[in-house]
């Protein structure tokens, strides 16, 4: 057993919209970087899907709800991690688990200048119903996820996974709380502690 304080970011769309596009060297040649051979149609398709985005959060939430709303979660597919395998996803099985979603993502969004970089982590578990502050989590709570570089604001977590959504991220993602029930199968709403 053991205890975590955290401190999550609250964060407003509005103020993300308008976040500087200046981003550090050191973070620009790491998190913009992509093989030589990347593929152009995975280029193509990240320009396509941002085309008319405002600002570097539009173009990073575009990104998110083009594979929210297309794609499905899925984890009886088979393990990858090439260019091809973006290939593949992207447009032709178009199902995965968060680890597809979240490189995919991240590939995409560097693809067009976007520094972004795959967390990996947990969701937050479930709550006990004796101690609402004791929260168990287990291996089916492991979960990765995108995080872009928005300016002052620095790296934003964003949620393309469908039916998982970040705990005091709706404001901005625009997608509630969920993670995977326990027991595995289906989603269910978590309950966090107030920030």
């Amino acid at each position: 057993d053991y205890r975590v304080t955290s401190a999550l970011p609250v964060h407003d769309a509005a103020q993300l919209a308008a976040a500087s596009n200046q981003v550090p060297a050191d973070l620009a040649e790491r998190y913009l970087a992509l093989p030589d051979d990347f593929p152009q149609s995975v280029r193509n398709l990240a320009q396509e899907v941002t085309a008319g985005a405002t600002s570097g959060y539009d173009a990073a939430l575009r990104l998110q709800n083009f594979f929210r709303e297309d794609f499905t979660y899925d984890l009886d597919v088979g393990s990858g991690h090439s260019e091809q395998a973006i290939e593949q996803f992207v447009f032709e099985l178009r199902r995965g688990y968060c680890e597809q979603f979240a490189g995919s993502f991240a590939a995409m969004a560097r693809s067009i200048g976007l520094p972004a970089r795959v967390a990996v982590g947990f969701t937050p578990g479930d709550s006990q119903p004796a101690d609402p502050t004791l929260y168990r989590v287990r291996g089916e709570n492991a979960h990765a996820w995108p995080e872009v570089y928005l300016g002052e604001y620095g790296w934003v977590l964003f949620e393309p996974t469908p039916g998982r959504g970040a705990p005091f991220a709706e404001s901005y993602t625009g997608v509630p709380e969920q993670q995977e029930a326990a027991g595995g199968g289906g989603q269910t709403p978590t309950t966090a502690l107030t920030p």
